[in-house]
């Protein structure tokens, strides 16, 4: 896919539909910018964590029922993990 977007005299640039599709953006989501090869790649900063990601982490690995604050920790530490990587 080939799209071109225009920055505007403040160095701003609207993301064209498709690529947001594609990327699957929303609004006010950031976007990393890095060198590779002599090209710039763009991408989502952090894949988003769901509820799915959480069970699907911890499944298999206790019968204990998690409280709501060992939810909240665990998916802060996720978070956290992803935006080191």
């Amino acid at each position: 896919m080939i799209t071109a977007a225009k920055i505007s005299s403040k160095r701003q640039v609207t993301v064209p539909l498709k690529v947001m599709l594609r990327l699957k953006l929303n609004p006010g989501d950031q976007l990393v910018f890095e060198e590779r090869n002599g090209h710039m790649e763009v991408k989502p900063q952090a894949e988003k964590f769901t509820i799915s990601d959480f069970v699907n982490k911890h499944r298999g690995h206790t019968s204990k029922k998690f409280t709501d604050d060992e939810i909240r920790n665990a998916r802060t530490e996720a978070w956290q993990e992803s935006e080191s990587k």
